[in-house]
């Protein structure tokens, strides 16, 4: 499944955009996903050649392990947005997406920690395993974007964190297709490719009546282009790593 500006405006998505968007907002919110989806961070090199040709064994535990250390904590930062404003709409768009996340009985970090078993990773060098520091760096970056003011960086740092997370999910699935998992082992993954779509649409629904002035649009492309940022940082970090998708 190939994630595009028409994929979000479906009305067969997780989540449908709402129709009471002003046409100037949704131009507006339509630049900015056009601009995620051509980022770098999202089109890294590593990435596209990952989803291209996959990777052996240890190093595709390598990358997965990464993974883990950059997301599992992801739910607890969304959720510190919720303390930067009184707007309802935006709590409720926020326990949606932290509701999805932990589901009813079983979180989407367990669901994570069985894909990872089901690769043949070890309880073992699943705990004991050691992030990158541009790894940390990512995970301490989206922390202090989502709990600091203004809400409208926080907001646009989500907005990104979603749109270019449906992509970079698509790809994850393609490299695992190439190192031949079957779909029920990639279900995490096919999941995911539906949620985080419905999670950017969730966050467009509620902007409206917080992007009024070009003061609070250019705070919101501001959160867009640090999310992107500490994403390319992550990416480079695990492409010298693996020695591959950087020029050399």
């Amino acid at each position: 499944m190939s994630i595009s500006q028409e994929t979000f405006q479906s009305d067969s998505a997780y989540v449908v955009r709402s129709g009471d968007v002003s046409l100037e907002l949704e131009l507006f919110m339509n630049e900015q996903i056009d601009s995620i989806l051509k980022h770098r961070a999202t089109e890294h090199p590593f990435l596209n050649t990952y989803a291209a040709q996959g990777l052996d064994a240890e190093q595709s535990k390598v990358l997965y392990l990464e993974t883990l250390h950059y997301f599992k904590f992801l739910p607890f930062y969304v959720c510190g947005i919720s303390t930067l404003t009184r707007d309802e709409a935006v709590l409720r768009a926020i326990a949606f997406n932290a509701r999805d996340e932990l589901g009813e009985t079983h979180s989407h970090s367990d669901l994570y920690r069985k894909f990872l078993l089901d690769k043949g990773i070890s309880a073992e060098e699943i705990d004991g395993y050691k992030c990158l520091p541009s790894t940390q760096a990512l995970n301490d970056g989206i922390c202090a974007l989502y709990t600091t003011p203004p809400l409208q960086k926080a907001l646009g740092g989500l907005f990104a964190d979603e749109a270019m997370s449906a992509s970079m999910v698509s790809k994850y699935n393609d490299g695992l297709i190439k190192e031949g998992m079957s779909a029920q082992q990639r279900f995490f993954w096919t999941l995911h490719m539906e949620v985080e779509v419905g999670h950017s649409n969730a966050v467009f629904n509620i902007m409206e009546k917080h992007l009024q002035t070009p003061e609070q649009r250019a705070l919101f492309v501001e959160g867009i282009q640090q999310y992107l940022h500490l994403m390319e940082i992550y990416w480079d970090g695990i492409a010298r790593k693996l020695g591959k998708g950087l020029p050399a």
